[in-house]
């Protein structure tokens, strides 16, 4: 009797066990993806705007531009962009929305991108509405990391409004932008 209690407790024990294992498959775990935490910046920028038809060029053959700049970094690829100018001499001014795909995403991102927005050019014996219209852009730069708070800007646009004289132009802007301390900080984001 004892002697069947016994193997009656072992092969109770023994299929516990063999129901309680599991086949572990390391590929069939959840992934993981990194995630910034704040991917926002905002800074100033100068530069110059070369004037490319006659009629800017009768103004300025180039103006010195002033920008406060924004950007939001997502899919790790792209900045999307809102920047604000004013363009010296005289009361010109004007702000785009850019879309730009980084190139890299290490501490020297080469970048191309393209925006559009509204451009007003202050000319002499002119009005309000021959001088406003919407502009296009398409540039090429990088940003280089100088620290995890700070950013370089560089980039090249071409420039062409949609005004009365289809004014346009190329330039030079140097930005630069300040961030959140966490805007290289990544976080694990498990997905199921």
């Amino acid at each position: 009797m004892k002697l069947r209690i016994l193997f009656m407790t072992a092969a109770l024990i023994l299929s516990v066990r063999t129901a309680r294992a599991e086949d572990v498959n390391i590929n069939e775990k959840p992934e993981t993806t990194m995630v910034s935490l704040m991917p926002y910046s905002l800074g100033v920028g100068a530069g110059v705007f070369s004037a490319l038809n006659t009629e800017l060029q009768d103004e300025s053959p180039a103006f010195l531009k002033l920008s406060i700049i924004q950007s939001i970094n997502f899919a790790d690829r792209f900045n999307l962009g809102l920047d604000a100018d004013w363009l010296a001499p005289g009361n010109n001014w004007g702000g785009e929305l850019s879309l730009d795909y980084l190139l890299a995403t290490g501490t020297f991102k080469p970048f191309f991108g393209a925006g559009g927005g509204i451009r007003y050019f202050d000319k002499a014996n002119s009005n309000f509405g021959h001088d406003l219209g919407v502009s296009g852009t398409v540039h090429v730069g990088m940003i280089f990391d100088v620290m995890d708070e700070l950013q370089l800007r560089i980039r090249v646009p071409f420039t062409l409004v949609a005004n009365d004289a289809g004014d346009r132009g190329v330039g030079l802007d140097v930005g630069i932008l300040f961030s959140s301390p966490q805007r290289t900080s990544r976080v694990k984001k498990l997905k199921y």
